[in-house]
């Protein structure tokens, strides 16, 4: 697939578009998926010619071929209506054109960095696994879900003002790790330095780190360790503690994010990846501990709140947070 140039749509083009559009949830339906059945009456013709009135609907044309069309707003009540991104609805393009997609997103993020936006947003349904892959392979991790009538979907956005990767911990990565922890964490709440050492040289993997493309530059980290019962115990944040290697429960030890880079959704980022690859391993459960004022943020991941920990770490209360995957 040649670069895609993004053209506004008129009104006179919509036909085109609306034959696209149509196609592709033919396309759709040929392969059982049912996600855009009700597309054409939620979204007929005729919303699209307003789209198109309103300047905002553009055809991704190869050459003289359209291959694909989107709607880019400045501002979407699903988020918070911020002008510093653009929001991206009703990506769909022509099947046989393999790649027409992601070619459209980068000609979007392109256009998107010309005016100064900070990223692009947009969302994709839950529970579609194949999509939402797609979406983490071309750099739009998955930030909160939403509900909207019956339509329940995830919201992904690419920073544009800030790249990003993720990738697993190495033992070399000890000191900044541990700056981190100790940024996030009050002293009494840490894991004892010796402790993240020992993981780090036996099962770095259990290290999943959010950073900043170019720099490398570690934004924020989410950790565990294997267990056979889904039970955190104080003992595994000590400096002997010696991680099992194998279990079907992960347990998690800390969501730490550097405070120059919160208000970003990082923390939900890492907490998603963490626990599609936990079920992609075949495990059965998340498990952590936390405050009783953030029960209701990990309820929002799927965690169920059972009640008072028996964990004292530090000298204060936990409760125990299980999610079954």
């Amino acid at each position: 697939m040649s670069e895609i140039q993004l053209k506004k749509a008129s009104v006179q083009d919509v036909n085109e578009a609306w034959d696209l559009i149509c196609g592709r949830i033919g396309w759709m339906q040929e392969r059982d998926l049912h996600q855009w059945d009700a597309y054409p009456e939620v979204y007929p013709q005729t919303y699209f010619e307003e789209q198109a009135e309103h300047g905002v609907l553009y055809l991704g044309k190869d050459g003289a071929e359209t291959v694909g069309v989107v709607a880019l707003l400045d501002r979407d009540e699903r988020w918070d209506d911020d002008p510093g991104y653009v929001y991206v609805h009703h990506l769909a393009t022509r099947p046989g054109h393999p790649g027409a997609g992601a070619a459209m997103l980068r000609a979007v993020e392109e256009q998107a960095a010309a005016q100064g936006k900070k990223g692009v947003r947009l969302d994709s349904a839950v529970g579609d696994a194949r999509l939402s892959a797609y979406y983490e392979d071309l750099g739009y991790p998955a930030v909160e879900t939403f509900q909207e009538e019956g339509y329940r979907g995830m919201k992904r956005v690419k920073y544009l003002d800030l790249p990003i990767a993720f990738r697993t911990a190495q033992p070399e990565d000890l000191e900044e790790l541990w700056e981190i922890e100790c940024e996030c964490f009050p002293e009494n709440e840490r894991a004892e330095r010796e402790n993240f050492a020992r993981r780090l040289d036996c099962c770095p993997e259990r290290f999943l780190l959010l950073t900043e493309r170019e720099s490398g530059k570690i934004c924020g980290f989410i950790s565990g360790v294997y267990a056979a019962q889904p039970v955190l115990e104080d003992g595994m944040f000590a400096a002997g503690y010696q991680p099992e290697e194998r279990g079907e429960n992960l347990i998690l030890l800390g969501l730490n994010v550097r405070k120059a880079y919160r208000r970003r959704g990082f923390a939900s980022m890492l907490m998603r990846r963490c626990i599609a690859q936990a079920g992609e391993a075949g495990l059965r459960r998340c498990v952590l501990t936390c405050h009783d004022y953030l029960i209701p943020y990990y309820e929002t991941f799927g965690y169920a709140s059972h009640g008072l920990s028996g964990s004292v770490w530090g000298g204060v209360d936990w409760y125990d947070m299980i999610l079954e995957l």
